[in-house]
C-alpha cells in the first residue's frame, strides 16, 4: 500500500510553528497512508512528507520506533490475513486459471470483434461520407425543388387566371393576375418563361376586359332583352298589387279617396315590401354577377369611364330593338313630316299593351340597374332624358290610336280598357320618377274629348227614348218600397206634397212623369260613372279635371247645342207635340222638376269631387253654392214649354170662337137665356182647361185662365166694336151670354185658386166689355156724356171715344129719352182732351195683362 501524500503547503509549516509534534498525529497520517491504495512512487512520496515533520519535530527516533512497531504488527497482521486465506487463495488461483481461461477465449472472441468493429468503422466511414454526399444532393435537390414549385405556382396561377376567364369570373382574374405580377414573378425573374408571362400580361388584361364586357352585353341579352316580357309581366303584377293594397286602405278611410297611386300620401304610406327589385325576384333569376364583375374589372384598370360609354351605345341599341316600331318613325320622319302623320299603328289594343309592357320593362331596368351600380355606368338624368324623347314620340302615335277607331257604345270598354292600359303605363313609370306630364295629356284627351261625348250621346240618347216613350201623365206608386226607390233617386222640395212627411197613405201620385225619374237615374249614373272612370288614374291638374267634367261633360249635355244637349232635345220635342196638350203640360210640370234638380246637381257634383279630386268647382268661399250654367237654358225652355202651351189654348180657345156662328145684331127679340153655341163653347173651354191644366201649378193654371179668359173677353168686345150696328135686343142677348161665361169662369176660378185675389183678377178679365154692354144697356146717355165722375166711377175701363162710337152704332129706341146723335164734335173733341190721360191709362189693359202674363 502506497503511503499517503503528506501536504508541505504554507498552512502545514504554520502549523509546525504553533503546535507541538504529536505522535499520534503522525500515526493517524500513517494510518491513512498504510490504507490508502497508492502505488510504491506514490507511496514513497507522501512518505516523505512525515518523514520531513518527524525530522522537523526532533521526533525521528521516536517515529520510526513508531513505524517499525506499526510494520511488525501489520505483518503479524498480514501473515495472520494469509494464513487464513491460504484457502481462498488456492480457490482464487483455481478461479484465476478458469478465468484466465476464459480470458483467452475471450480474448480471441475480441480480437474477431476488433476486425469486425474494424470493418464497420471503414463501412460507418464510407456509408458518413455518402451521407455527407446525400446532404449535399439533398440540400440542392430542395433548393431545386422551392423553385421548381415557385415556377410551378406561376405557372398554376396563370393557368387558374385562364380558368377563371373561361368561367367568367373576371375580375378574380383579375386579381390573381395582380397578385401574380406583385408577388410571384419577382422570385422567379431568372427564368426565361417568367419574362413571355410577363409579355403576355398586357394581352391577358385586355382579353379579361373585352371579354368581361362581352360576358355584360350576354348578360344584358339574355336576362334583360329575352326577358323582357317575364319582367315585364312582374312588373304589371306587382303594380296590380299596389293598387289593391292602396284601394283597400282608402275604402277603409275615406280621406284617403283624392289621394291617387304614387301620391305623397299613397308613398309615404306604402308597405316597402311591396316594391319590386327585379333582380331579387326568384320568379326572374337575375343575377347581377356579370355586371358588377365587368365593372369591378374596369374600375380596377381605370378605364370606368370608357366603360359607361360604350355601355351607353350598347343599351341604346337594346332600348331601339325594344321599341323597335318606333324607329320606323325615326328614320322616316322627314318624310312624314308633311303628313303630320305618325309611320308606326298597331292593329289592336292586346298589341299596344304589350308594347308599353315591355317599354314600361326597359325603363324599369334602367333605372333600377343604375341604382345597382351606384350610378356608376349611367345617371337617372340619362334615363330620364331617354324617357322624355321616348314620350315625345310615343304620343302622337297613341293619339293616331284613339283617331283610328270609331268609337261608339258598343266598344266604350275598349276605351276604358285603353284607358287603364295607358294608366298604368304612366302610374309604373311614375312610380320611378318619370316624367308623365307628356302622356298625361292622353289621358286628359281620352275623357275629354272620346269617353266624355260618348257618355253625352247615350245619355242624349237614353234621354231621348225616354221623352218619347212616357206617358206623359203622373207617376203613381201604391207599394212603400218603390216610394223609397224613388225617394232616393230624385231631387224634389222638402214641402212637396209626395214628401215624406206628408205622405199618410198609398197609392201616392207624382206630379212628374216616368221620364223625370229615368232622367235622375242617368244623371246620378253619368256622373258615377265619370267618377269611377277618373278616380284611379287621374291624379295631376285636378282643376282641369273638374272643369272637364263639368263643363265639357255635365254642362254639354245639359245644354242647347244641337245634337249634344238635351235642352235642345227637349225644345224640338215639345216644338213637335205642341199640339199634344197631355205632352206639352206634363213636359212643364217635369221641367219644373228639371229645374230644381240642376240645383241639386250642381251641389252633388261639387260634393263628390271635393270627396273623390279633394278640391270641388269654387273653392274661394267655401259656403258659396256651385250653380250650373244649364240652369238658365232649362228656365228658358220652360219658358218656351209655357209659352207652347199658352199658344195651345189660345188655339184651340181660337178654334173654339171660330165655331161659334156670328151674333145676329139686329133680332127682333131678346132669348130667355144664354144661346146654345155659348153653351157648348163653355163647355167645351172647360173640359179644355180641366185636360191642360189638371196637372199644372196653380199659379201657372191661374195664369192661363187669365191669359184665356182675357183673349175671349177680348175677341167679343172685338166683335161688339167690330159690328156695323146693333140694336137693345142684340145687347141683352150679348148680356146673356157673357153672364154665362162669366158664371163658367167663375166656377172654374173656384176650383184653380183659393185666393181671392187671384179670382178678382180673373174677373177682371171681362170688366171692359162688362162695362161696354152695361154702357149700352142703359136707359140714359146724357149722364155718361156729360159727367165725367160718373164715367170714371161706372166706366173707368172704357175709352170715351170708343164707348161713343159704341153708342152711335147703337140704333135708337123709341123710347129711349137721350138723343146721342145730337152730341156736337166740339163737345166730343172737348170731353176727350179732358179724359184722354186717364183713359189712356186703360186702354191697352188687356194687351198689357197679355204680354205681362
Amino acid at each position: 500500500m502506497a503511503p499517503t501524500k503528506v501536504s508541505t503547503g504554507p498552512n502545514c509549516a504554520s502549523k509546525e510553528e504553533t503546535e507541538p509534534f504529536d505522535p499520534k498525529n503522525l500515526l493517524l497520517q500513517e494510518s491513512d497512508l498504510f490504507l490508502s491504495s497508492l502505488d510504491s512512487e506514490a507511496y514513497l512520496d507522501s512518505l516523505a512528507p512525515i518523514i520531513t515533520e518527524a525530522l522537523k519535530a526532533n521526533a525521528l527516533a521516536e517515529f520510526i520506533s513508531k513505524l517499525n512497531d506499526y510494520v511488525k504488527e501489520k505483518d503479524e497482521a498480514l501473515n495472520q490475513k494469509s494464513l487464513d486465506s491460504a484457502n481462498d487463495i488456492n480457490t482464487c488461483i483455481d478461479t484465476i486459471d478458469e478465468v484466465s481461461h476464459q480470458s483467452h477465449e475471450l480474448s480471441g472472441s475480441l480480437l474477431k470483434v476488433n476486425r469486425v468493429l474494424k470493418q464497420s468503422t471503414l463501412g460507418l466511414i464510407e456509408i458518413k461520407s455518402r451521407y455527407l454526399k446525400a446532404k449535399d444532393t439533398e440540400r440542392a435537390i430542395n433548393e431545386t425543388s422551392l423553385v421548381l414549385n415557385l415556377c410551378i405556382q406561376v405557372l398554376e396561377i396563370t393557368n387558374k387566371t385562364h380558368e377563371l376567364i373561361k368561367q367568367r369570373r373576371y375580375f378574380s382574374a383579375l386579381k390573381l393576375i395582380d397578385e401574380l405580377m406583385s408577388i410571384h414573378l419577382p422570385k422567379v425573374n431568372n427564368f426565361s418563361f417568367s419574362v413571355k408571362i410577363y409579355d403576355s400580361i398586357p394581352h391577358l388584361t385586355a382579353m379579361i376586359k373585352d371579354e368581361a364586357f362581352d360576358n355584360f352585353c350576354k348578360w344584358l341579352s339574355t336576362h334583360i332583352e329575352r326577358k323582357i316580357d317575364d319582367i315585364g309581366y312582374k312588373v304589371c303584377l306587382n303594380l296590380d298589387a299596389l293598387q289593391q293594397s292602396w284601394a283597400a286602405m282608402r275604402e277603409k278611410s275615406p280621406v284617403l279617396l283624392p289621394h291617387r297611386l304614387n301620391s305623397a300620401v299613397e308613398m309615404s304610406m306604402r308597405d316597402a315590401d311591396l316594391n319590386l327589385n327585379i333582380f331579387e325576384s326568384a320568379d326572374l333569376n337575375i343575377t347581377l354577377g356579370p355586371v358588377f364583375d365587368c365593372v369591378l374589372v374596369y374600375q380596377s384598370l381605370g378605364e370606368l369611364p370608357n366603360l359607361c360609354a360604350t355601355y351607353n351605345k350598347e343599351w341604346m341599341k337594346k332600348y331601339q330593338r325594344v321599341i323597335y316600331p318606333m324607329m320606323l318613325a325615326l328614320n322616316t320622319h322627314e318624310k312624314l313630316a308633311f303628313f303630320k302623320e305618325p309611320s308606326v299603328s298597331f292593329p289592336d289594343l292586346p298589341s299596344l299593351e304589350t308594347y308599353l309592357r315591355k317599354t314600361a320593362a326597359l325603363f324599369v331596368v334602367d333605372k333600377q340597374l343604375n341604382a345597382q351600380t351606384k350610378f356608376e355606368l349611367r345617371k337617372n338624368s340619362s334615363a330620364d332624358d331617354l324617357w322624355d324623347s321616348f314620350a315625345n314620340k310615343l304620343k302622337p302615335v297613341l293619339l293616331s290610336f284613339l283617331e283610328k277607331q270609331k268609337w261608339t257604345m258598343e266598344n266604350i270598354q275598349t276605351l276604358e280598357d285603353f284607358k287603364d292600359v295607358l294608366g298604368n303605363f304612366l302610374q309604373t313609370m311614375e312610380n320611378l320618377q318619370y316624367k308623365i306630364s307628356e302622356l298625361y295629356d292622353i289621358l286628359i284627351i281620352v275623357l275629354r274629348d272620346y269617353y266624355g261625348p260618348l257618355l253625352i250621346q247615350q245619355f242624349r240618347l237614353d234621354f231621348i227614348d225616354s221623352i218619347q216613350s212616357d206617358h206623359y201623365m203622373p207617376s203613381v206608386v201604391t207599394n212603400k218600397s218603390m216610394y223609397d226607390d224613388i225617394m232616393k233617386i230624385c231631387w224634389y222640395k222638402s214641402d212637396s206634397s209626395f214628401a215624406p212627411k206628408n205622405v199618410k197613405g198609398f197609392p201616392v201620385s207624382f206630379p212628374f212623369s216616368e221620364d223625370y225619374l229615368r232622367y235622375c237615374i242617368n244623371i246620378r249614373q253619368l256622373l258615377k260613372d265619370l267618377i269611377d272612370f277618373t278616380s284611379e288614374y287621374y291624379s295631376h291638374d285636378l282643376a282641369e279635371l273638374n272643369r272637364i267634367i263639368v263643363n265639357d261633360i255635365f254642362e254639354r249635355c245639359l245644354g242647347d247645342t244641337p245634337g249634344v244637349g238635351i235642352c235642345h232635345d227637349l225644345k224640338v220635342f215639345i216644338t213637335k207635340n205642341s199640339n199634344n196638350k197631355e205632352i206639352v203640360a206634363q213636359s212643364y210640370t217635369n221641367l219644373e222638376y228639371y229645374l230644381y234638380s240642376l240645383y241639386e246637381i250642381g251641389k252633388l257634383i261639387d260634393r263628390k269631387l271635393r270627396v273623390c279630386n279633394g278640391i270641388g268647382i269654387i273653392n274661394i268661399d267655401t259656403n258659396s253654392t256651385f250653380k250650373l250654367k244649364a240652369i238658365e237654358l232649362f228656365a228658358s225652355v220652360r219658358k218656351f214649354s209655357e209659352d207652347a202651351i199658352f199658344k195651345m189654348v189660345d188655339q184651340k180657345v181660337h178654334e173654339l170662337l171660330d165655331l161659334l156662328q156670328c151674333e145676329d145684331w139686329e133680332p127682333a127679340k131678346a132669348n130667355d137665356g144664354p144661346s146654345g153655341d155659348i153653351e157648348e163653347f163653355a163647355m167645351f173651354l172647360e173640359n179644355l182647361f180641366n185636360s191642360i191644366f189638371s196637372n199644372l201649378p196653380s199659379s201657372f193654371r191661374t195664369l192661363g185662365l187669365f191669359r184665356s179668359f182675357d183673349f175671349i173677353s177680348e175677341y167679343f168686345l172685338n166683335e161688339l166694336l167690330n159690328a156695323p150696328r146693333f140694336n137693345r135686343y142684340a145687347i141683352m142677348n150679348l148680356d146673356l151670354d157673357v153672364k154665362h161665361l162669366e158664371e163658367s169662369m167663375a166656377s172654374l176660378v173656384a176650383k184653380e185658386s183659393s185666393d181671392a185675389q187671384g179670382g178678382g183678377a180673373l174677373q177682371s178679365t171681362f170688366t171692359e166689355l162688362r162695362q161696354s154692354i152695361d154702357l149700352l144697356l142703359l136707359d140714359s146717355y146724357d149722364e155718361y156724356i156729360k159727367d165725367p165722375a160718373f164715367r170714371m166711377r161706372c166706366f173707368d175701363r172704357l175709352n170715351y171715344e170708343s164707348a161713343v162710337k159704341l153708342l152711335q152704332k147703337k140704333q135708337r129706341d123709341e123710347d129711349d129719352g137721350s138723343d146721342i146723335f145730337s152730341v156736337t164734335d166740339t163737345q166730343l173733341t172737348r170731353e176727350a182732351s179732358i179724359l184722354s190721360g186717364s183713359a189712356a191709362k186703360f186702354a191697352n189693359w188687356s194687351k198689357f195683362r197679355k204680354n205681362d202674363a
